[in-house]
């Protein structure tokens, strides 16, 4: 039953802490999935679908769709909005943050995977990555250090 727009609270209970990250631990687990701290993880990796369904935010008002994203950065976060002329290319680094970088619009390629609008990719402090832009029209990202 969707709730009501007039009657409609948010259930915070998954930006919680401890609940919120128990609740990550849960749907990784029952889906056989490890977000380590040594490999970048994306949302195209192997059984993240299902996970994305397993975290749904629930009790949403009518018409809108929530998904809590399966990992944590502890603050204070820096949030960034990136464009990347067409074949950019981001040289191999790593930094001393976790970084979480989401496709607004065009698409990136990295570890031979791409990534398009809507898909993200989390990289642990200290895992070295690199990202190329598309050929055509380039890529735009937020992105978040934490």
């Amino acid at each position: 039953m969707s709730p009501e727009k007039k009657d409609w609270k948010p259930n915070d209970s998954v930006i919680e802490g401890p609940p919120g990250k128990a609740r990550i631990a849960e749907a990784l687990a029952k889906r056989g999935i490890q977000v380590a701290n040594d490999r970048v993880t994306t949302s195209r990796d192997p059984g993240m679908d299902d996970v994305r369904f397993d975290l749904g935010r629930p009790e949403m008002p009518p018409g809108f769709h929530s998904w809590q994203l399966p990992f944590t950065m502890e603050g204070p976060l820096f949030f960034f909005i990136t464009v990347a002329d067409p074949g950019a290319v981001v040289p191999t680094h790593e930094h001393k943050r976790d970084l979480f970088r989401m496709v607004v619009s065009g698409s990136l390629t990295t570890n031979g995977i791409e990534l398009k609008p809507g898909d993200w990719m989390y990289v642990p402090k200290g895992v070295p990555y690199s990202y190329s832009a598309a050929l055509n029209p380039g890529v735009i990202t937020c992105h978040c250090y934490g």
